[in-house]
């Protein structure tokens, strides 16, 4: 389940919550079991206010203090990025995220990208097609995709998915490396000239 709130709300339930010492969502789930609970039960909700009276006063003038406080907090930054003024609203005592993965089973590297180094040199999809051709004469594009990845020097550069024909047909297809190839009884070969 997920709920949508206004972004001076979100900002007062982050308030509500860095002071109960408890993150904004275990708040909610609080609220909701409460409620819940007073419901199954018959009896009006406890610490939620009836429709009239002192409660209802006294609620009113916590959010107008809450949205004050947080027009004070965004007008002593105003340079301040997102990020920070959330980490600033944010309990201190919050776990450390976990890493992501990057496809099926890779953890992410430290530093972000691995460099060219470790990797090698990056060789176009185009290029590793030609030499494959050269070596191995005309293929198709299921032998040019399983002798690419065989090779190991194409690395995908946006993506942890492997190399298929598809991908293959689509490069040689393309019309800036179309001439380039030559499609003849379903094989690849390369363009004379």
């Amino acid at each position: 389940m997920s709920i949508r709130l206004d972004p001076r709300r979100l900002g007062s339930l982050k308030l509500l919550a860095a002071e109960a010492g408890i993150r904004p969502g275990e708040l909610v789930t609080r609220w909701v079991e409460e409620r819940l609970d007073a419901a199954r039960g018959g009896a009006p909700a406890p610490n939620l206010p009836t429709l009239g009276g002192d409660a209802l006063a006294s609620l009113a003038a916590r959010v107008d203090e809450l949205a004050s406080r947080l027009d004070q907090l965004t007008a002593a930054a105003p340079a301040a990025s997102p990020a920070a003024a959330e980490a600033e609203l944010a309990p201190t005592e919050a776990p450390a995220p976990t890493p992501v993965k990057r496809g099926p089973g890779r953890p992410r590297k430290e530093g972000g990208r691995a460099s060219a180094k470790k990797r090698g040199p990056k060789v176009a999809l185009h290029d590793e097609i030609v030499a494959v051709i050269t070596e191995l004469g005309p293929q198709t594009a299921a032998e040019l995709a399983a002798a690419i990845v065989e090779r190991g020097r194409y690395q995908a550069p946006r993506t942890a998915k492997p190399l298929d024909a598809a991908t293959v047909n689509a490069r040689v297809s393309n019309p800036t490396y179309r001439g380039r190839f030559l499609r003849r009884e379903h094989r690849i070969g390369l363009a004379e000239g």
